[in-house]
């Protein structure tokens, strides 16, 4: 439960919107940023929604996103793409690269589109999603901002490294997997600090002196935990080599694109999706068959004592949007109070105006 209001997709749309377009962007490019910042909301994703707006608010002040920032083509040998960003907001480049790679992959059979130079993605889930409803197998990997320390050490050098799969089906909503490989996402424990919330769980993070701590005051974004210590450590190592290094992109306390961004607020760094086309494995409509059956497998499956439902990845998510589509979408009091803030002071209707309020009800 939250203790603010519910307020529909439509407003949510609206106001980030217009906030985007006030801060310099392009109005197709702030609704497209908008509705995947929405979309995650819709799917309990809150981490990272529509209260990253004040992330980017701050990025673009300190020029380390460019609202206007143009995605480009750097090389294309087919099968393999690779993107620059130009330091704008990360999704425009994220639903272009998938698209390219869906594209590709239906040529090829599979395909690696690369980027560097590009900034926040948002939830990656929304990218192999976007390949899985298009037919294919979809991968994802992005590093980031230096913020987590290797395993054992307290020195950031590494990002959350998110990475993401994607799977289609026939009669099921998509499979879709989408994890930080740190024991939780950054966005996180930042949310749960705007929240006020007075604990976090054991694990997600250290104190600045790489301690253990569930003071959620005393947790540093700058010293999160790997999940399952040196086997998510492990898997974050894989995204660097595949965001990173693979990609041309920043990796590690390197800098080898011409961002101006440095330490460890460093924003431009790269991200790698792969794609394959199932026709390649065989037949689409047995492949998403297959898929289903084995779906319908863990359904079935004996549940353990207290479990009411098995279920597979992305399924929350799925029930989740589906309720919050027709019941709103839970905004807390300290969340609904940075919006606020954000809309005073670049110009725009507050979240709860009633002009918006009077659109959705509409």
């Amino acid at each position: 439960m939250t203790d603010g209001p519910v307020v529909g997709a439509g407003t949510l749309r609206e106001f980030s919107s217009d906030v985007l377009v006030a801060l310099g962007a392009e109005r197709e490019t702030a609704a497209l940023v908008a509705e995947l910042l929405v979309d995650a909301d819709l799917r309990g994703i809150d981490s990272h929604g529509v209260h990253l707006l004040d992330l980017y608010c701050t990025r673009i002040g300190k020029g380390h996103i460019d609202p206007r920032g143009v995605v480009r083509v750097v090389d294309d040998r087919g099968s393999v793409v690779h993107l620059d960003g130009g330091l704008g907001f990360g999704q425009p480049c994220g639903v272009r690269a998938i698209d390219v790679g869906v594209e590709r992959a239906r040529e090829h059979g599979i395909a690696s589109v690369v980027a560097r130079e590009t900034t926040h993605l948002g939830a990656l889930g929304a990218y192999t999603r976007r390949a899985a409803e298009a037919g294919c197998v979809g991968l994802a990997f992005q590093n980031g901002p230096t913020i987590v320390p290797p395993f054992g050490s307290t020195t950031p050098l590494f990002s959350t490294n998110p990475f993401s799969y994607a799977f289609p089906t026939a009669q099921e909503p998509p499979v879709v997997f989408d994890i930080a490989t740190t024991a939780v996402a950054g966005n996180k424990l930042l949310l749960a600090k705007k929240r006020g919330d007075p604990t976090i769980p054991a694990g997600w993070a250290n104190d600045e002196q790489g301690r253990p701590t569930t003071d959620t005051t005393r947790a540093s974004v700058y010293q999160l935990q790997w999940f399952g210590g040196h086997k998510g450590f492990g898997i974050g190592f894989l995204v660097e080599l595949m965001a990173g290094v693979a990609a041309g992109s920043s990796f590690g306390s390197t800098e080898d694109t011409a961002s101006p961004v440095a330490g460890a607020d460093r924003v431009a760094k790269g991200f790698q999706f792969v794609v394959v086309d199932i026709e390649r494995y065989m037949p689409a409509a047995e492949f998403r068959a297959r898929v289903d059956a084995l779906i319908r497998d863990v359904h079935a499956s004996e549940r353990a004592e207290g479990v009411e439902h098995v279920y597979v990845p992305g399924e929350i998510e799925h029930l989740t949007r589906e309720r919050r589509l027709v019941d709103g979408i839970p905004v807390s009091d300290g969340v609904l109070e940075s919006l606020d803030a954000i809309a005073t002071d670049v110009g725009v209707p507050r979240l709860l105006d009633e002009s918006r309020l009077a659109k959705d009800r509409a």
